[in-house]
């Protein structure tokens, strides 16, 4: 079986990779080809054979995906990053292989989060949004908003790119006309939402023809890159802890069933707490797996990655309708460092305290 992970190189794809050596899958049943727009990314990859593609938005991007699975004989991509799912989403019907994704109505309505946000903010618990049309339109905007602070973020991109909470509409202004200005934003590409002061938490499942196959949750305790963010937060975490909470499983069940009548493929989820009690999803990303996927795939009885291929083969699943949940396990990151993944014991056990 011949796989194509998209987006090789990156951390979010090799750490897929890695994911996969790591799972219980026959590995000598597959072979992996990598690809990205960037040949210098590409110098990352684990893979020895990977293939410099077009940009996503390009309009030869499918006919020359097309070239690259008639030449390798793909049989399924793995596409890991939005621009990509989203095209290859547009385009499925045109792509010569196989392919796991979500309906493509699914897919736009979750890679735009204020379109996310209006579908669902009537059924589910959400922090009220309203898109910007201008920049005379902040300062009411976040009187209607209310709180003591609101976040400010672009309706699509992932990383909190772009995204921070402030004060006031002074505030609000000047930093969207500082990623207008020098970053090539428009206005119409923000929101400004209510300000969740709660806990932090990222889902990721696996669906297979309406049917929940597997899924995990984790709780992002400290931020990559936080301390140099002027909101001191993000969406990827540095360190990250499994949890098990029924009351945002419910939520987040509610919500994709909302989204989709038959469920297929990735369904990935941030949410954040309103207060102690109360978590509001914030947004989807559909299609593709989250970057910090090592503590959804080694953690538990089950690998959802390993999940996601069975599934896409039509093998018989050894997991039905889980959540996998192991406790007290850890992701830990840093910059040129592979994630980690350890139990509280390990950690406790793995240094000698002598602090006073």
């Amino acid at each position: 079986k011949r796989i194509l992970l998209t987006g090789i190189g990156g951390g979010g794809t090799n750490n897929l990779y890695r994911d996969i050596t790591l799972s219980k899958l026959q590995l000598d049943e597959f072979e992996f080809f990598g690809s990205n727009l960037d040949k210098q990314v590409i110098g990352r990859s684990p893979l020895s054979k990977n293939f410099v593609l077009p940009s996503a938005s390009s309009p030869e991007y499918t006919e020359v995906l097309n070239t690259l699975i008639a030449r390798e004989g793909i049989d399924l991509i793995i596409p890991n990053n939005d621009r990509e799912v989203g095209r290859i989403s547009e385009d499925r019907d045109k792509i010569n292989c196989r392919l796991f994704l979500p309906e493509d109505e699914a897919v736009k309505s979750c890679q735009d989060k204020f379109v996310f946000y209006e579908r669902l903010r009537d059924e589910i618990p959400m922090a009220k949004s309203i898109e910007l049309k201008s920049l005379d339109d902040v300062e009411p905007t976040m009187n209607e908003i209310g709180g003591d602070k609101v976040w400010v973020r672009p309706k699509s991109g992932s990383g909190s790119k772009g995204a921070s909470w402030v004060y006031n509409a002074e505030q609000a202004r000047n930093f969207i006309k500082l990623w207008i200005e020098l970053r090539g934003f428009d206005v119409e590409d923000y929101t400004i939402s209510e300000f969740l002061p709660g806990r932090d938490f990222c889902f990721q499942s696996v669906w297979n023809e309406g049917e929940l196959v597997v899924a995990k949750m984790c709780e992002r305790l400290s931020y990559y890159g936080g301390a140099n963010r002027i909101s001191g937060m993000s969406s990827s975490p540095e360190i990250a802890k499994t949890i098990y909470d029924q009351a945002a499983y419910d939520t987040i069940f509610k919500a994709i069933h909302l989204l989709s009548d038959k469920p297929h493929g990735n369904f990935n989820f941030d949410l954040k707490g309103r207060d102690a009690t109360e978590m509001c999803v914030t947004e989807c990303n559909v299609g593709r797996f989250c970057m910090i996927t090592p503590i959804f795939d080694l953690t538990g009885e089950h690998s959802t990655v390993e999940m996601y291929i069975r599934a896409a083969f039509n093998e018989s699943l050894p997991v039905n309708n889980s959540i996998d949940y192991q406790e007290d396990m850890y992701l830990l990151r840093e910059l040129d460092n592979l994630p980690r993944i350890m139990s509280a014991e390990m950690i406790e056990n793995h240094s000698i305290d002598l602090t006073p």
